[in-house]
């Protein structure tokens, strides 16, 4: 049994350090490839990895009603979502440590959308838990004053990517329980990068010309930021539960803020270190008086799932 739960907290492990590095190693392709090629390559080429495996495993099959289903979150989270978190770093004045903090502050939003959709009832240690993970982002956003509305861009396209990501939590979670997390994400992937197409035809996006460092940096987005760390979180939350896997958005924002301020050159602001901490407190207050009765089922996706 012990042996069993090092390998689950193995896999949150390798998730916690490659969701940390999406946004550092997205900022460094801004001058490379647009924000939507880079959205659309990040989760079509994640798509079929994970298709690869429902293929390998002959659990690719697929109604008509889960397809749809499929669609709608898909383009919510993939189309919406994380276009709004990949444009946050595509911004002049962008901060890959700002956009990191402000997104993993969504278990807050997940938070509002079940209390409106699925009427749970918000107690007064999460409504504590919203009022302390709201300060933190409204700190954040404290710091872009000075900067007039360019300023605020960047933190205010996280910030959205955030409330649509909690938005796709609450309605994929309905859908995991009943086709299982691996083959919801497959081709929600899928459909919502498939969505991106049109995106195209009215940005006149050219084709990005990438030398070997950024191919390989697309890859490592797309193959491990987006399939392989997918693979272990839900491996994670099988033996784990949801609980413990809530620990991967506790740690994140530190983690990856740490990353921006030694590979990018980041400065730790005293907005960005209050910001994040009260961030995190409140995403903890929200998870923990949240998830009580609330666990999926082993194999389910997790409320707190992230797809970056």
């Amino acid at each position: 049994m012990g042996k069993t739960k090092g390998i689950g907290y193995l896999c949150l492990l390798v998730t916690l350090f490659f969701f940390s590095t999406f946004e550092v190693v997205s900022k460094t392709l801004v001058d490379r490839i647009d924000s939507y090629q880079m959205n659309f390559l990040r989760f079509f080429i994640g798509g079929t990895v994970l298709l690869v495996i429902l293929l390998a495993k002959r659990e690719a099959a697929i109604t008509g009603k889960e397809l749809l289903w499929c669609i709608g979150i898909g383009i919510i989270n993939v189309t919406l979502s994380m276009n709004f978190l990949q444009l946050s770093l595509y911004m002049p004045d962008a901060k890959a440590s700002v956009s990191a903090v402000i997104f993993s502050s969504n278990p807050i939003f997940v938070c509002v959308f079940a209390a409106l959709i699925d009427k749970e009832k918000i107690s007064v240690q999460k409504l504590a838990g919203l009022f302390i993970g709201i300060v933190g982002i409204l700190t954040m956003f404290y710091e872009k004053l000075g900067g007039g509305l360019p300023g605020f861009k960047s933190p205010l396209f996280a910030l959205l990517s955030a409330i649509l990501y909690g938005l796709f939590t609450v309605l994929g979670r309905k859908v995991s329980s009943r086709m299982g997390s691996l083959k919801m994400n497959t081709y929600c992937f899928l459909a919502g990068s498939l969505a991106m197409l049109p995106l195209f035809l009215f940005t006149n996006s050219k084709m990005p010309v990438l030398d070997g460092m950024a191919i390989v940096k697309v890859l490592y987005l797309a193959v491990f930021v987006t399939g392989v760390a997918y693979i272990a979180y839900f491996k994670g939350l099988s033996v784990l539960g949801t609980t413990n896997g809530s620990l991967v958005f506790f740690l994140k924002p530190a983690l990856a803020s740490l990353i921006a301020i030694i590979f990018l050159n980041e400065k730790a602001t005293l907005n960005l270190l209050i910001g994040t901490i009260l961030i995190i407190a409140g995403v903890v207050i929200v998870v923990r008086f949240g998830n009580r009765g609330n666990d999926f089922n082993k194999g389910d996706v997790s409320q707190k799932a992230e797809t970056a």
